[in-house]
């Protein structure tokens, strides 16, 4: 039997339909999470966070940070003792693993936060609080692990 170029089209151009069928398959069952819920309002407030990043990078003794392992280490300037705000942990790969905490520090401006269940990566350190009547926020990249 003799291949003729209509075959070969046909082949071609079914493949094709099946690929394209395929890629709108896995577009569509991919799940995508947005960082916020209210996305688009809080870009809309980028400047308050701005200053609030400018003021904490002003601090004569800023925000001290350390993980060890799966524990986060929080000390705050000594004149924070009366800081209020909280911390996000969140993870960018799965927002099921996000966690937040109402900031408490103990006599030494230092707080603790353990996230032994969690699972080991990437996660980012979203630390916003006020102390004073002046808000502050920072924001690090860690790496929890075991």
């Amino acid at each position: 039997m003799k291949f003729h170029w209509g075959v070969g089209v046909f082949t071609l151009y079914g493949a094709f339909v099946i690929l394209i069928l395929i890629l709108v398959y896995k577009s569509t069952s991919t799940k995508v999470d947005l960082v916020t819920e209210d996305y688009y309002q809080q870009e809309l407030k980028y400047q308050d966070k701005i200053d609030q990043k400018s003021n904490a990078a002003g601090l004569e003794r800023g925000l001290k940070l350390e993980v060890s392992g799966s524990t986060i280490f929080l000390v705050f300037p000594p004149d924070h003792q009366s800081a209020n705000g909280n911390v996000l942990v969140y993870r960018p790969s799965n927002k099921a693993y996000d966690k937040n905490f109402e900031i408490e520090l103990d006599e030494n401006s230092k707080m603790v936060i353990t996230m032994k269940n969690s699972p080991v990566g990437l996660y980012k350190l979203k630390i916003d609080w006020s102390n004073e009547n002046i808000d502050y926020y920072v924001e690090e990249d860690i790496y929890l692990s075991k």
